[in-house]
């Protein structure tokens, strides 16, 4: 799954690539934070046992990337510091509707791929971009990683909502997702 090309690509890349510190510590928070999200799927929808299968070698993978980004941001001199959110993933989750649980389960699953998709977008652009080789090949092996997840979220989505029903969703959403990342700040930050 890919997401729509932005035209702030440039100036997102010149914003990311300017503070390395700043950047880990939000890439730790994304990291924790898909984690915790996977776990929160589990929780609410723990008799989907295909995607409770899915989502927990999905957290142990994504707690992985955690630890890794975290080492990198102490090595570097960073601490985590608090978290201090996400605007586009706050306005991307605000999308969610659904009259049925399987709607509001395809709704959640759609926007965790567009999250993911975004992020293996960007992590791209690091790793490619990246001065410094360590973080440059650590940002390029987790691009190759994140690129498997949104396909394993909309994989999801189309085994619990139907594949009509989630493939329409999608095209909704990403037209609305390429909207916030256009209006979204340019910030030291993955998103």
């Amino acid at each position: 799954m890919k997401v729509k090309k932005t035209s702030r690509d440039a100036a997102w890349l010149e914003a990311a690539l300017s503070d390395a510190r700043a950047l880990l510590s939000d890439h730790a928070h994304c990291e924790k934070k898909a984690a915790s999200s996977a776990l929160s799927l589990i929780t609410r929808y723990p008799e989907e046992s295909g995607m409770v299968e899915a989502l927990a070698a999905l957290a142990h993978e994504e707690l992985e990337h955690f630890a890794e980004v975290h080492r990198l941001l102490l090595a570097r001199g960073g601490v985590l510091g608090p978290d201090l959110g996400d605007p586009y993933v706050q306005r991307l989750v605000r999308l969610a509707q659904g009259e049925t649980r399987a709607e509001r389960i395809v709704d959640r699953l759609l926007i965790s791929a567009l999250v993911e998709a975004r992020s293996f977008e960007r992590l791209a652009l690091l790793g490619e971009h990246h001065s410094d080789p360590e973080l440059a090949e650590m940002f390029g092996r987790l691009a190759r990683t994140e690129a498997h997840h949104g396909a394993l979220f909309v994989r999801l989505a189309r085994e619990v909502g139907g594949r009509e029903h989630a493939d329409q969703r999608l095209a909704e959403l990403l037209d609305r997702e390429l909207e916030i990342i256009e209006a979204n700040p340019i910030r030291c930050a993955m998103h």
